[in-house]
């Protein structure tokens, strides 16, 4: 793409010059994942222990299993993000918006104005389009939406995603990250939900009840709700991070994401970067003991944090997070959080 000239036919295919066709969608959707990015550290450096602390409320009041804390912390960080009123009177994304609004240009900031409407929904996949457009049903509204999902691991098709659809300027993405569950967890699921508001719609209770909806999705239904055991302390809650569920705890499957991550960085790293990153990677397992779903974001996070702060290398957060198939915003939280805890 960016050998392309201004003047050349477009890569589309429309027949029109590129200047002239999707140079200004492509400039346009950059534009709209910095913010992406700077939503999330916008939040995260002014509202950080207010939202962790509602958040550790949450994961007291709907326990789920200790393997899947993190991801519950993740994804009911973004809901508060969206959807979750700071003491300032408005939600972070209302925040922000405000705060930019007179650097952008009036294009990106309709999109970004958007977002403020934008709130975690049930989505179906129908199919893959692309290597990495899906197109997705909301199976309340049935509006149907294309969807970049960049990460390594793709959704299956006929598989049901929880997350937050925010636009990109072409598209939709899931901010954050989302839940992926199998379509036979679906008629037991909506059921539970529309059960916490029995007068509410389904819009409603996923905007003012997500945390106890996020509970159902990680959790086995037809098993019962865990009970709530108020004598243990809370996990630690940790930035999000872009990651699907399910997935074991036992400790040999630990042990090999610990190591698929350091075998991403030597795949993808500059070598003088690799001695460094498994070093720092040592310590930050051993102190943090992360419970990881998407190796992936950790690998582009120790590749960021090695290269621009310890190597003093010129690199960009997006260009990374292309590399290993993330977004921005989830390597920028899980970087923040490693060079925070390693003090670097």
């Amino acid at each position: 793409m960016s050998m392309i000239g201004r003047n050349d036919p477009c890569h589309c295919g429309s027949g029109k010059k590129y200047k002239k066709c999707c140079l200004h969608k492509e400039e346009q959707t950059r534009e709209v994942s910095f913010h992406q990015e700077g939503l999330i550290k916008f939040a995260l450096e002014n509202y950080q222990q207010e939202l962790a602390a509602r958040t550790s409320e949450y994961v007291k009041k709907y326990p789920v299993g200790k393997e899947q804390e993190q991801t519950y912390a993740n994804i009911a960080v973004c809901w508060e993000v969206f959807c979750s009123k700071t003491q300032d009177g408005k939600t972070p994304v209302e925040l922000y918006v405000e705060k930019v609004k007179d650097t952008v240009k009036p294009e990106v900031f309709e999109i970004l104005t958007g977002w403020t409407t934008a709130a975690p929904s049930l989505y179906q996949v129908l199919e893959q389009k692309t290597g990495f457009i899906f197109t997705v049903q909301d199976i309340w509204s049935e509006k149907v939406y294309d969807v970049t999902i960049n990460a390594a691991e793709k959704p299956k098709t006929e598989s049901a995603l929880l997350g937050t659809l925010v636009s990109n300027g072409i598209n939709h993405e899931f901010y954050v990250g989302y839940v992926e569950m199998p379509l036979s967890e679906l008629p037991p699921l909506k059921e539970a939900v529309e059960k916490i508001q029995p007068l509410a719609d389904a819009k409603q209770i996923f905007k003012t009840d997500f945390p106890a909806v996020l509970q159902l999705s990680l959790i086995d239904i037809s098993a019962g709700l865990p009970e709530v055991k108020h004598e243990e302390k809370p996990a630690d809650i940790k930035k999000p991070g872009t990651e699907s569920v399910k997935a074991g705890n036992a400790s040999d499957e630990i042990d090999e994401k610990y190591t698929a991550v350091t075998e991403l960085v030597k795949a993808n790293a500059e070598t003088e970067v690799v001695e460094e990153a498994e070093k720092f990677w040592s310590e930050y397992i051993t102190e943090s003991k992360p419970s990881i779903r998407k190796e992936e974001i950790y690998a582009a996070a120790l590749d960021y944090l090695v290269s621009k702060d310890i190597r003093g290398i010129a690199s960009t957060q997006a260009e990374t997070a292309k590399k290993y198939g993330v977004s921005p915003a989830s390597l920028s939280s899980r970087y923040r959080e490693m060079k925070e805890l390693l003090s670097v």
